[in-house]
């Protein structure tokens, strides 16, 4: 079982739709079980493969290598992405004004927040501490992409996650047409556009986001959703609810 440990604004949605196009309802965005808890547990993934036992790939914000989850796995693989820290704050600042969760104009607020702070850091090692987070990726994370070079991470994850090519077949089946027109403006266009430009200008943010071929929809996609929403989450919800009441 191969496990997403999604970090905020890392390209975590274009992965788990990667993954519910690759494994159907064998893919699970997973949440706690609990609304006390911090991360996903063990516990929590064996009530899941209760009602899936075909599981091999889960996915979500809760989903820490730093937990004991691979107790009820023996082959759990923990993979994750990363994005350079000033791109990834400045996408997360601009998601939370859009969202309503800041005032637009709160930045100084917003960044003294420490939840705001490490993220990265704080996801793979649960402290802000990149001694920590180093450990903990050479001794527990079997594949770490990275988001401004996310096509060829997902080539390199390809043979460290994925021996069976299963998911990496199902992208590369999605993307036929698209890989052919983005070889084409690799080789042709883009080259053509560089030599005709004369000043090169930079985005108002100062970077340039990684770009990602248009989403894809199969039947596994649709099985999967169908499962996550008819399935899973009720099972979650009825959970959840017979906690609070004893």
């Amino acid at each position: 079982m191969i496990a997403l440990i999604h970090i905020k604004k890392t390209a975590g949605k274009t992965l788990k739709h990667i993954m519910r196009c690759a494994y159907g309802a064998a893919h699970c965005d997973v949440k706690r079980w609990s609304d006390d808890a911090h991360v996903f547990s063990a516990a929590d993934l064996n009530r899941l493969m209760r009602i899936n036992p075909w599981l091999a790939s889960i996915a979500g914000h809760s989903v820490r290598s730093t937990s004991d989850i691979d107790q009820a796995v023996a082959d759990l693989r923990f993979y994750t992405f990363l994005r350079d820290p000033i791109k990834r704050t400045v996408s997360q600042y601009q998601y939370s004004v859009a969202q309503g969760r800041c005032r637009e104009g709160a930045f100084d607020q917003w960044i003294a927040r420490d939840t705001y702070r490490n993220v990265q850091t704080t996801t793979i090692a649960g402290v802000a501490d990149a001694h920590a987070a180093i450990a903990e990726i050479e001794s527990r994370i079997a594949f770490v992409g990275l988001m401004e070079r996310f096509d060829e991470s997902l080539a390199l994850m390809q043979d460290a996650l994925l021996g069976d090519n299963a998911a990496m077949q199902a992208v590369h089946d999605a993307n036929l047409e698209d890989q052919k027109v983005f070889d084409y403006v690799v080789r042709e266009v883009y080259p053509r556009q560089q030599k005709a430009a004369t000043r090169v200008s930079v985005g108002a943010n100062g970077t340039a986001s990684a770009g990602r071929a248009p989403r894809q929809y199969n039947r596994r996609f649709f099985t999967n959703g169908l499962y996550r929403y008819a399935v899973y989450k009720p099972a979650v919800a009825l959970w959840r609810g017979i906690g609070s009441r004893g």
